[in-house]
Order: structure tokens, then sequence, then C-alpha cells
């Protein structure tokens, strides 16, 4: 079985030894995304539903990479630094998943950097 592992072009670098996407057949994995632009700066500071709109939508460009989209996601996992930001991320969040309705796990934790509120993960298939 070919494993495909990516870093695109259009995201940031990692800065740590990780692959942001992985195809291994039809199964594909993503690392955490969280609100940073291609040149790793953070968007939305201070406000979940934009720090939850830039996370999806790099998480949208890790899957379109490896030949996938957001329609063949079937588990996500989402990350808030504080669960009073439930409610606003979920608005946004059902903005791209309402018709798609992945399983999905969110729990509370602290991020990487202290000014993030959001990050998500996902399994899909092809």
């Amino acid at each position: 079985m070919e494993i495909i592992r990516k870093n695109p072009d259009n995201l940031p670098t990692p800065l740590a030894a990780y692959s942001q996407v992985v195809r291994a057949g039809n199964i594909i994995t993503t690392a955490g995304f969280i609100s940073t632009n291609q040149n790793g700066d953070i968007v939305g500071e201070g406000d979940i539903g934009k720090q939850t709109r830039q996370s999806i939508e790099n998480m949208i460009k890790a899957l379109e990479s490896v030949g996938s989209s957001l329609e063949n996601v079937i588990k996500t996992t989402v990350y808030l630094s504080d669960m009073s930001f439930y409610k606003d991320m979920n608005i946004v969040y059902n903005e791209y998943f309402e018709n798609i309705k992945p399983a999905r796990t969110t729990v509370e934790g602290k991020l990487v950097l202290p000014n993030l509120f959001f990050e998500i993960d996902a399994i899909a298939v092809c």
C-alpha cells in the first residue's frame, strides 16, 4: 500500500517532524489544524469564529492535496481552550459540516499557544 505524507505548499511549514496530512490507501488522517495563515501568522486572534473558520479552511487545503475533500470526512476531533467557546464555535463548524455530519469529539484543553482557542483534526476516506 502506498502511503503519501504531505505538508502542502499552501499551508505554513510545520515547526516539528510531522505531516499535516497522511493518505494510506483510502484512509486519510490529518494533523491538528489551527488558525494560521500561509506565513504562520495567527488569524482571528481573540475571535473563536474566525479561528474556527481559518482552521477548517486549512484542513480543507490539506485534504485536497491528497485528492480528498470535506465531504469524505467521517470523524473530527475539536479542541477548545475553553468550553465557553462551544456555542460560537459550533455555529461556524455547522456551516461546513451540517450536511456531512461526521462523528465528532469535542474536548477542552490547553493548546500550543495561549492565544489559540480552536484546533481540529480529521479522519477521512476516499
